[in-house]
């Protein structure tokens, strides 16, 4: 009886693995290649250690240079099974890994080790039970592979920071076994625990890092939105082009958990059924198919359009619950529309909730991309103009029918870019709204803005008070009453110069929040007046609901009056409404002098147009207010 009992049990540990990976569809990452390389060689190397151990025990009855062959090529097998170790340990860092030098050098000390293996003399211990393999041949072997576990080990200290920390902690704990079981085999060669120990090490990898369920999203058993991140990252590092389809499903479909439960299993089904495609579940219920671009052709784009059009006609049928949904599409036919995951990921989120009302499937190509990026460069530009003071305020004028004098003026953001052009409010508005910058912009602006009442006298001119835009964002957080009444404080103006304007068509998710603030800047003495009512669900509550004193008719509200007789009939009907309520009125956007005539004669009584002037800088603001009241007075 031969002593193989413990590569046996390293047999079954390496067989098991293999069981439990074949189980599931691979990825495809670098990573996981590696590993079951690694696996594939461990196990080849545990059986020729059971060979070796077959054929030193009947060196008898074979030729001797058979017997040294079968004991190198298990030393080989030995020291390849480690090199892949070290090779796994790297094959993340893309510096390493792609760095022709360092490949270079690794190849010559491979092939020198081999060398040394297969000239160098071998013999044997055989007595009994006790059977193992010796001389210079096996000492080249104990060198060397223990010099690659501890370039393994190294790896993961100097590039530790290009690693997770469980990889870190499952590469050091699978070399630290390996270096275990090869030392003690070295000092006490009968016990042979080289091959046991590295089954081990790699059991204890599979664990940690190279299980395949830690791929899967489990509720649909198909490749998580974190597996989608790693497989394209990879793509792009080795600039694979590939093709993609995205299904965008609404986030809430307002079922029971069991209802939505069996949807998304029965969509994963269907989708997993295109078999020349990678399926992952990203966020909320969303799916992407992914297709490689295959060798010599490029078979991805035609495929994955054809199979767009058969997945959007199912899409359209209900599901087994009889439940319809109303499902969109993404398709990248071409990954070069992008530089990196990052940016696919913006653009995959940038679109997903922006189609049209009839649109049901949008193109991403360089266009999108290019959204993307401009946006990117914005957030920064807008960030950089926070810092470097870069905001200013415009002031478009308001005219007071009834006293025939400029009351008033609407205080907007504008940037200076630095070039020292001004940047339009439409091109970083929305965007600073969506970052939440705009807080930032708005406190800005009303500080300037109170300075500007103290410093210019506006007062002295006629300007009764100043009208400042509040954003949603600001008026959800508790902090804003506190704050801009520090910021009058500090400014010593009275609260009564500032009139703040919130927007009717904001869905707050906080309106209580809202009216608390409202509620204790009133009490000091600031108004409130509710801006674009004309536009999204405008409705009369919100006027009943909110403590405003104005109410601003949207221009394009303004405009439809002139052109519509319906709009007409409706604005009339509204300004009625709204003057027995007892609030003033503010139209906006008035251009021509027959439109100036016919607000004047509704009851309406501030006019904000074009007709009397665009925003103006500061300095031509107070020139216009100097010119126009004085005139007017005298």
């Amino acid at each position: 009886m031969v002593n193989i009992e413990v590569q046996l049990c390293g047999l079954v540990f390496d067989i098991i693995l293999i069981f439990f990976i074949l189980r599931h569809e691979s990825v495809g990452l670098y990573s996981e290649k590696i590993f079951k390389l690694c696996l594939m060689v461990y196990t080849i190397c545990v059986f020729l250690d059971i060979v070796s151990v077959f054929a030193i025990s009947y060196s008898d009855y074979l030729p001797e240079f058979v017997v040294a062959i079968l004991c190198k090529i298990y030393l080989v097998s030995l020291l390849l099974a480690s090199f892949l170790g070290f090779v796994y340990s790297f094959c993340e860092i893309e510096y390493l890994r792609e760095n022709t030098e360092f490949k270079l050098v690794l190849k010559i000390i491979l092939g020198l080790a081999i060398s040394f293996i297969l000239t160098l003399p071998i013999s044997y211990y055989h007595s009994g039970r006790i059977i193992y393999s010796k001389g210079p041949s096996v000492v080249a072997t104990f060198v060397f592979c223990p010099i690659f576990m501890v370039a393994s080990m190294m790896i993961t200290i100097l590039y530790g920071n290009q690693m997770s920390a469980l990889k870190r902690r499952g590469i050091r704990l699978w070399m630290v076994v390996g270096m275990v079981a090869a030392i003690i085999q070295f000092i006490f060669p009968q016990l042979l625990l080289v091959g046991f120990g590295s089954s081990v090490g790699l059991f204890i990898l599979y664990s940690e890092l190279e299980n395949p369920e830690a791929y899967l999203d489990k509720e649909t058993g198909r490749f998580s939105f974190d597996t989608f991140n790693l497989y394209l990252k990879q793509e792009f590092a080795y600039v694979k082009k590939f093709s993609s389809i995205i299904i965008c499903n609404d986030e809430d479909w307002k079922l029971d958990e069991g209802t939505e439960k069996k949807i998304l299993v029965e969509m994963s089904e269907y989708l997993a059924s295109f078999r020349n495609a990678k399926l992952f579940r990203l966020q909320n219920n969303d799916f992407a198919l992914i297709y490689d671009t295959k060798p010599d052709i490029q078979m991805d784009e035609i495929e994955s359009a054809v199979n767009l059009d058969v997945i959007r006609q199912r899409f359209k049928m209900s599901w087994d619950t009889g439940v319809d949904l109303k499902t969109k599409f993404l398709y990248m036919p071409n990954s070069s529309a992008v530089s990196s995951v990052d940016e696919f990921v913006d653009v995959y989120m940038r679109n997903r909730d922006v189609f049209g009302k009839d649109e049901e499937m949008k193109v991403l190509d360089d266009s999108a991309s290019q959204y993307v990026r401009e946006y990117k460069q914005m957030v920064i530009e807008i960030k950089d103009a926070i810092l470097s003071d870069r905001f200013e305020v415009f002031y478009q004028p308001i005219y007071h029918i009834a006293t025939d004098r400029f009351v008033s003026a609407e205080a907007l953001a504008r940037m200076r870019g630095r070039d020292g052009k001004l940047v339009m409010p439409n091109k970083f508005i929305p965007i600073a709204e969506e970052t939440g910058l705009i807080e930032q912009i708005g406190e800005q602006i009303f500080s300037k803005t109170c300075e500007c009442i103290r410093d210019r006298g506006l007062k002295e001119k006629g300007i009764e008070y100043i009208e400042v835009n509040l954003s949603i964002s600001q008026c959800e957080n508790p902090q804003l009453s506190v704050k801009y009444d520090q910021i009058m404080k500090n400014a010593n103006i009275a609260p009564q110069d500032i009139s703040l304007e919130i927007t009717e068509s904001s869905t707050l998710n906080q309106k209580q929040i809202l009216l608390d603030n409202m509620n204790k800047l009133m009490n000091i003495g600031v108004t409130f007046a509710l801006d674009d009512f004309g536009t999204g669900e405008s409705n009369l509550n919100y006027i009943v609901d909110m403590p405003v004193k104005i109410v601003k008719f949207d221009k394009n509200m303004v405009q439809d009056y002139f052109k519509n007789e319906k709009a007409k009939v409706v604005m009339d009907a509204t300004v009625k409404m709204i003057k027995e309520l007892g609030l003033s009125i503010v139209a906006e956007g008035v251009e021509t002098e027959e439109q100036l005539e016919k607000i004047k004669s509704m009851g309406i009584d501030y006019i904000q147009g074009y007709y009397f002037s665009k925003p103006l800088s500061e300095n031509d603001f107070i020139k216009f207010i100097d010119d126009k009241n004085k005139r007017i007075g005298a």
